[in-house]
């Protein structure tokens, strides 16, 4: 069978590309005839900390999937001193790229050993990247690395800005978007929450153009976010229900095979090991999840006092190497020693996650971890920090019912006292009648995630439509 070339081209950052890795194997799966090729944009900062784990997954990846080769781009001149908004940053780093993934294409389809790229897949950043497609006359899908609840925002934030002239937080009332039940104007992603910056200008654009592509991938799955998911597809949420391209739910789309060989993991697990089923918390906040040590301590007061177990992944703002003696309330690690355990380095998320002792997972809401959470069926206790994680936390708690919710004060930076965070992790944990029906929730949400990406699933169904798109 005659091969067929497909070029990705995840943002930068070891989430992303791990994001549409998984994506790529699992076409993979579907079309032995498939030949990927992954575009890689090196962000050469020194703070950037994903260097090592980006080469240690590629190597890997490349060692269990030969079909899938990785192309390093030539580094951009770009002014990394400007203090752009991290969307404005990302867009205009990625479209000075435009004329080296021209060429990366022009020159993989001309190679003997692999075959004409008939697809570009870009990230939701991406979208200058469309004109790269139109030019090669290649057809350029979306992947949304994020929930539907996001990509119907911002499909709909063009027609949403002429609507609401003012700023989002100053909008007496609620925010209607197609498919959604009316959002606060505080959990509005954090690049919305300005609209003189050009961060939001550019999420205008992206929104606008996600329209021109052949079609959209998402990273979800039908039985979560159905509703949004139907009035994305009706266009519901484009200007006049302008035709919206194809779009294709495959999740959860999950590096479920990425787990830690470490002995400190090894460690970690026999510490889970000694403890009784659902009886832990854990608590962990992803790559970017830090706070300051005030937040800290009362993070620590909260947890001593609630009773549970708890695994808690700490980051401090001041320092990743402070003191722990120096950041946590007096004699905090005494008290709780054997009943908790505090790691300053690197958690492997799925690893614990997995284990049948954890009964409650503290998360940032990032997407990923939201889903990871629900394919385990761990509830949730939703702190979102930064991002669209405060939409992802209002649709957890209020649409999904998967998720509980911290007296979160958007307007203070996101506080959460001793006393709050006492009292939502003993919720979370089966002592409150709210705490039972989320545990139930996401215990029958976890075998719809299964069942979506089985044979004969929502998702299963849906990737294979999009693997003989690609074939066509």
């Amino acid at each position: 069978m005659e091969k067929t070339g497909l070029v990705f081209l995840p943002a930068p950052g070891v989430g992303h590309l791990i994001s549409a890795v998984e994506l790529a194997k699992r076409l993979l799966d579907k079309q032995p005839c498939f030949s990927i090729t992954v575009l890689l944009m090196n962000l050469h900062i020194p703070s950037m900390k994903h260097a090592t784990a980006t080469a240690s997954y590629i190597q890997s990846v490349t060692a269990s999937h030969p079909r899938i080769h990785f192309i390093d781009l030539p580094l951009v001149d770009f002014p990394f001193e400007n203090t752009h908004n991290p969307v404005a940053f990302i867009s205009l780093f990625i479209e000075k790229h435009k004329s080296f993934v021209k060429e990366a294409i022009k020159r993989t389809s001309s190679s003997s050993s692999s075959p004409p790229a008939t697809a570009l897949i870009i990230d939701l950043f991406s979208t200058t990247m469309i004109d790269v497609g139109k030019e090669l006359g290649i057809p350029t899908y979306l992947y949304f690395t994020s929930g539907a609840a996001l990509l119907g925002l911002m499909l709909y934030l063009p027609t949403l800005d002429a609507k609401v002239p003012c700023e989002f937080k100053d909008l007496q009332g609620e925010v209607e978007v197609p498919g959604m039940l009316p959002l606060p104007p505080l959990v509005m992603p954090d690049p919305f929450m300005n609209k003189k910056s050009d961060g939001y200008e550019w999420c205008v654009c992206h929104g606008r153009r996600f329209r021109e592509t052949n079609g959209i991938i998402v990273n979800t799955f039908e039985e979560l976010e159905p509703t949004t998911l139907k009035s994305i597809a009706n266009g519901e949420c484009l200007p006049d229900h302008h035709p919206t391209p194809p779009v294709y739910h495959v999740g959860p789309l999950l590096a479920l095979d990425k787990k830690s060989l470490d002995p400190e993991t090894s460690q970690l697990m026999e510490w889970l090991d000694q403890h009784s089923h659902s009886s832990v918390v854990f608590l962990c906040f992803g790559s970017q999840g830090a706070f300051s040590v005030p937040q800290l301590k009362e993070m620590a007061l909260g947890l001593e006092r609630s009773g549970h177990h708890f695994l808690w992944s700490l980051r401090c703002c001041s320092s990743t190497d402070a003191d722990l003696k120096q950041i946590l309330p007096d004699g905090f690690l005494n008290r709780t020693k054997g009943h908790g355990l505090v790691l300053q380095s690197w958690a492997p998320q799925v690893d614990i996650l997995a284990h049948a002792a954890v009964g409650g997972f503290v998360s940032h809401c990032g997407w990923n971890s939201s889903l990871e959470s629900i394919w385990f069926g761990v509830p949730m206790l939703a702190w979102p920090l930064y991002a669209e994680q405060k939409l992802n936390a209002f649709r957890l708690v209020r649409d999904y019912g998967l998720a509980m919710e911290l007296s979160l004060d958007y307007e203070k930076d996101g506080w959460v006292s001793a006393e709050e965070l006492e009292k939502g992790v003993r919720c979370l944990m089966g002592e409150s009648e709210e705490g039972q029906k989320v545990r139930k929730r996401s215990e029958e949400m976890a075998e719809a995630s299964k069942k979506a990406v089985a044979r004969g699933g929502s998702s299963f169904s849906t990737l294979e439509l999009l693997a003989e798109k690609f074939m066509l």
